[in-house]
C-alpha cells in the first residue's frame, strides 16, 4: 500500500521552509528600518550644524555614537529592551556631549515603543525615566532657556510614545484574552456535546441490554422449547425447520447485540478516530489506497473530524466489497472554513449516476452504505455527493464546514 501523491504543507521540510521565509521577511524589514534610520540620523544630525552654531561637530566618536544608536535597533524585532538599552545610552551620550539636536534619539524612542508594547513595561517606563533624566540634568546645569524647552518638548514626546505604546500592549492583551475565552468556549462546548454524547450511548447500551436483550433470550429459550416438543409429538417437518430458524436467528441477533452493546459501552471511554488516524485506516483497507493531502493542514472541530474517518471508512468498505476495484485514493483537502474528503476507485462505478449519497442503483453500498453517510455528513452540516468519476470508477465527496 502506498501513500503518496504530493508533499503535504505540514511536512518537517515544509514547515523549516515557512519559518525560514519567516525569519527572512522579519530579517529584511530589520535591515531596511536600520538603513533608512542610518541615513534619516545622519544626514539630520549634520543639517543641523548649519542652524546650531553652538553645538559640537559631527566627529569621529560622535559618529560612532550614532552608529551605536541606529545598530541598537538591530536587536528590536527579538530583545527590545536591549535595543532600548543601547539606543537611550548613545542618546544621553550625544546629548551630554552637546552635538546637535537632531533625529538621533528616534531609534530609542523606536525601542522604547517595541519595549513596552511587548509587555515589558519595567524595562520601558525605566528606559523612558533615564531618557528624561539626563537631559534634565544637562539642562539644569546648562541653565540655558532653549535647552530646557527642548528638554521639556522631549519630555513630552517621550509620554506621548510611551501612552500609546501602553494603548498597544493593551489591546493586544485584550485580543489574546479574547481569543482564549473563545477557545475555551469552543472547548467547553465541545465536551459538553460529548458528554451527553456518551450519556446516550450509555442509556441505549441499557435499554438493549435490559429491554431488548432480554426479550431476544427468551425468544430463543421458547424456540428451542417448541422445537423439542414438536420433534416429541412428531409434527410437521415445516415447523420443525420454522422454530429451527427462528432460534438460531434470535441466537445470532443475540451475539449482534451483545457485539454492539460492547462498541456503545467501549465509546464511552475510547476517543474518537479522525483525519490523523487515516493513514492506519488505509493500510488495513484491503486493498492499495494512496493518501494525499491539500491546503495547511489543521486541527478539526470533533465531529468534523469523525466524520472524514467515517466517510472514508465506509467509502472503502463499498469499495472492497461492491466495486470490484483494485486500488483507490483519498485526497484530504483544508480550505478556508470547511475541509473537503474525496474518495476515487478504479471499480465497477455506477449503473444509474445519481446526486446526493443516497446509494440508488450502484455497485458500492446498494442499500444503507450511502444512505448512512449522507445522514452522517448532513448532521454536521456538511454535503455529501456520489456518483461516477470522470476518469471512470466511482467517486464519494463530502464536504465539511471546519
Amino acid at each position: 500500500m502506498s501513500y503518496g501523491g504530493g508533499r503535504t504543507p505540514d511536512t518537517p521540510a515544509a514547515v523549516s521552509r515557512a519559518a525560514h521565509d519567516t525569519h527572512y521577511r522579519a530579517t529584511m524589514r530589520t535591515i531596511a528600518l536600520v538603513c533608512g534610520m542610518g541615513v534619516a540620523v545622519y544626514s539630520s544630525t549634520v543639517m543641523a550644524l548649519g542652524n546650531q552654531p553652538g553645538a559640537r561637530p559631527l566627529d569621529l566618536p560622535g559618529c560612532a555614537l550614532l552608529a551605536v544608536a541606529v545598530l541598537a535597533l538591530l536587536w528590536q524585532p527579538r530583545r527590545p529592551e536591549v535595543a532600548l538599552a543601547l539606543g537611550a545610552g548613545a542618546a544621553a551620550v550625544v546629548f551630554t556631549l552637546g552635538y546637535a539636536l537632531a533625529l538621533w534619539p528616534v531609534p530609542a524612542l523606536i525601542a522604547l515603543f517595541a519595549t513596552i508594547a511587548d509587555g515589558s513595561r519595567t524595562a520601558g517606563w525605566a528606559g523612558a525615566a533615564f531618557l528624561v533624566a539626563v537631559p534634565g540634568a544637562v539642562a539644569f546645569a546648562r541653565g540655558e532657556a532653549d535647552v530646557v524647552i527642548a528638554v521639556v518638548v522631549w519630555t513630552l514626546l517621550l509620554l506621548a510614545v510611551a501612552q500609546a505604546a501602553e494603548v498597544s500592549r493593551a489591546r493586544r492583551a485584550y485580543t489574546a484574552e479574547v481569543e482564549r475565552r473563545a477557545a475555551d468556549a469552543e472547548r467547553t462546548r465541545e465536551e459538553e456535546a460529548l458528554r451527553r454524547a456518551q450519556e446516550e450511548r450509555l442509556r441505549v447500551a441499557r435499554e438493549l441490554h435490559d429491554v431488548t436483550s432480554h426479550t431476544v433470550s427468551v425468544i430463543a429459550l421458547h424456540a428451542a422449547v417448541a422445537a423439542e416438543a414438536v420433534s416429541r409429538a412428531g409434527g410437521p417437518p415445516e415447523a420443525a425447520e420454522a422454530l429451527r430458524v427462528i432460534r438460531a436467528s434470535s441466537r445470532q441477533a443475540l451475539s449482534e447485540m451483545k457485539a454492539a452493546l460492547g462498541v456503545l459501552r467501549t465509546a464511552t471511554v475510547a476517543p474518537q478516530p479522525g483525519a490523523a488516524q487515516l493513514p492506519d485506516l488505509l493500510r488495513n483497507a484491503g486493498l492499495p489506497v494512496t493518501l494525499d493531502v491539500e491546503g495547511e493542514r489543521r486541527p478539526l472541530p470533533p465531529a468534523a473530524d469523525l466524520t472524514v474517518y467515517r466517510v472514508v471508512q465506509e467509502a472503502l468498505t463499498n469499495t472492497l466489497r461492491h466495486a470490484g476495484a483494485t486500488t483507490a485514493s483519498v485526497t484530504l483537502t483544508y480550505e478556508t472554513g470547511a475541509v473537503t474528503v474525496r474518495v476515487d476507485d478504479d471499480g465497477r462505478g455506477a449503473r444509474v449516476p445519481h446526486g446526493h449519497g443516497h446509494g440508488h442503483g450502484h455497485g458500492h453500498g446498494h442499500g444503507h452504505g450511502l444512505t448512512g453517510m449522507a445522514e452522517r455528513v448532513a448532521a454536521v452540516g456538511g454535503l455529501l455527493t456520489t456518483g461516477n468519476a470522470p476518469e471512470g470508477g466511482f467517486r464519494v465527496t463530502a464536504r465539511l464546514p471546519a
